[in-house]
């Protein structure tokens, strides 16, 4: 797998939602005031988001997204973080500054590398992709720029101290800065979505009610009524308001989705499935998709904790159907739903 998170911003409304996901912090109340495609954006302030998976020293790790400053005020980029925890071990930054120059700068060491002033437009949307690796004698940074190469840096030490993975992302510095279409991937030498993925968007959909199209597996109980997809299709989770639900192994609740609406290539699918236990003992579930007659069962267990609801993420970076690449096909015929695995 190389797609490590994607954001859009675009199914919860509050701090507390987004540090469910896994944002630790810094993340303002998702705003449609600003938006770059979908329906809203949220303001990031140093907000950290923790990798599932750590990326080790010496792995290229690639940070895409759109950002919006509207005040001339510095702009953290992007960077890597060993603990977020921790601001020592904040390792590589990237950052445009208030005259619009855009730099890295390794923390504990200060500056490697910038442009000239006024490559950075404040005011308007612009699309980033950063390349960073982390090394005291091979690090790297890469920065486009709208598709433009404006800075490329290599054999630095880009290294801080002795952590040795990237376990967070690093995001934004002020109120007035908006982000969008966040993809981060690694190249962990798969061949699947090594390298920049271009200029990606980040196209949320939510499940759609029976009434309009069934899905197939209909093993969880509904917490009133027998629509199965009304219950789980809010844009802002409701929680205990209405949900399904199953103690039984094996159970499938899977959903039909409205179409893509899209042309183009699908670089992956993320499912987020918000979840919790009612009762003590282990419980754990599985994103499931079925794209063609088969339930295709994600290899991640999500173990769920009591009393708090917590989005659980799965990817596939492939179509599990056929290990290919997703096509619009694909997705607009699939079910996504989940499994109640241990």
């Amino acid at each position: 797998m190389s797609i490590l998170f994607m954001e859009s911003f675009d199914h919860y409304t509050t701090e507390a939602q987004a540090y469910t996901k896994g944002w630790l912090f810094g993340v303002n109340p998702p705003t449609t005031s600003y938006k770059r495609t979908g329906i809203q954006s949220a303001g990031l302030n140093n907000a950290a988001f923790v990798l599932s998976t750590p990326v080790p020293n010496g792995q290229a790790i690639y940070i895409h997204h759109a950002v919006y400053a509207g005040s001339a005020d510095s702009v953290k980029l992007g960077g890597t973080s060993g603990n977020p925890y921790d601001h020592n071990q904040t390792q590589v930054m990237v950052y445009a500054t208030t005259d619009g120059q855009i730099y890295a700068e390794v923390h504990g060491v200060g500056s490697i590398g910038g442009t000239a002033p006024g490559v950075f437009r404040f005011g308007l949307w612009n699309y980033v992709q950063i390349k960073i690796v982390v090394s005291d004698t091979v690090g790297e940074v890469e920065v486009y720029l709208n598709g433009d190469l404006v800075l490329d840096l290599s054999a630095k030490d880009t290294k801080y101290d002795a952590t040795t993975q990237t376990t967070a992302i690093i995001l934004g510095s002020r109120n007035t800065h908006y982000y969008d279409d966040i993809v981060v991937t690694t190249n962990d030498g798969d061949g699947i979505n090594d390298g920049y993925l271009g200029e990606p968007r980040v196209v949320c959909l939510l499940p759609q009610t029976d009434a309009v199209a069934a899905g197939s597996n209909a093993d969880f109980t509904p917490s009133t009524g027998t629509d199965h997809g009304a219950l789980v299709d809010e844009a802002t989770p409701n929680d205990d308001t209405d949900y399904v639900s199953s103690s039984t192994l094996n159970h499938v609740d899977s959903w039909e989705f409205p179409a893509l609406g899209y042309t183009g290539d699908i670089k992956g699918v993320q499912m987020s499935l918000r979840a919790k236990k009612s009762d003590s003992g282990t419980r754990a579930i599985a994103a499931v998709t079925k794209p063609a007659a088969t339930n295709r069962v994600h290899a991640t267990n999500h173990y769920l904790g009591m009393t708090d609801y917590v989005y659980w993420k799965a990817i596939w970076d492939q179509n599990p159907e056929d290990s290919a690449a997703w096509e619009v096909a694909d997705v607009d015929g699939a079910e996504f739903g989940v499994k109640v695995t241990v």
